[in-house]
C-alpha cells in the first residue's frame, strides 16, 4: 500500500505487549526488521532515516525512562549499521539461487560485526557523547530531575 501512513513501534516483547527496552530480547529480530527498512528505503531512492519518522513504544514501569531511551536509541543505531553493512548483492544472488545457507550467511555477518565503536564515532561526529548512558548517569540527570520534579508523580495514563 504504497502512498499510506503506516506505523511500526520499536520496541521488545516477551509476553504480550509488554514494550521492552528495544533489542533487549529479540536483537537479532531487530537487525532483520532493520535489513526490510533498508532494503524499503533503497527501492524507493529514500534517503535514508531522513523521509521516515522514527518512534520509540516502551513502557518503563522498571527503569529509568530516560536511561530505557538511552539504551534503546543504542540497539536501534547498531541494528540501523549492521543492516547497512549486508551485502545486498550477494544476497540477492543467493535468494535467487534459492540458496537459504548462503543467505544466512551474508546475513549473519553482518549482524556478528561489532559496529559499535562505529556508532559511537558516528554520535561523536554528531556533537553527541561516545557513552550516552554514562554521561547522563555521570552528571546524575535523573537527580536533578527528581530534585526539580519531586518525589511524588501522578500518572494520568494520557
Amino acid at each position: 500500500m504504497e502512498g499510506k501512513l503506516g506505523g511500526f513501534h520499536f520496541n521488545d516483547s516477551k509476553y504480550g505487549d509488554d514494550d521492552l527496552t528495544v533489542g533487549s530480547i529479540k536483537p537479532y529480530q531487530l537487525f532483520l526488521i532493520f535489513c526490510e527498512l533498508v532494503d524499503g528505503m533503497n527501492a524507493r531512492n529514500m534517503k535514508h532515516a531522513t523521509d521516515l519518522g522514527w518512534m520509540i513504544d516502551a513502557s518503563h514501569n522498571v527503569k529509568d525512562p530516560l536511561e530505557d531511551l538511552l539504551q534503546s536509541v543504542e540497539a536501534i543505531q547498531i541494528a540501523y549499521a549492521q543492516a547497512l553493512l549486508v551485502d545486498r548483492t550477494k544476497l540477492t544472488a543467493a535468494q535467487e539461487r534459492n540458496d537459504v545457507v548462503a543467505a544466512q550467511e551474508i546475513l549473519q555477518q553482518a549482524y556478528r560485526t561489532d559496529v559499535r565503536p562505529l556508532v559511537a564515532e558516528a554520535r561523536l561526529r554528531a556533537a553527541g557523547a561516545l557513552d550516552p548512558l554514562g554521561v547522563y548517569r555521570g552528571e546524575q540527570v535523573r537527580a536533578g530531575l527528581i530534585r526539580r520534579r519531586g518525589l511524588s508523580t501522578i500518572a494520568t495514563g494520557l
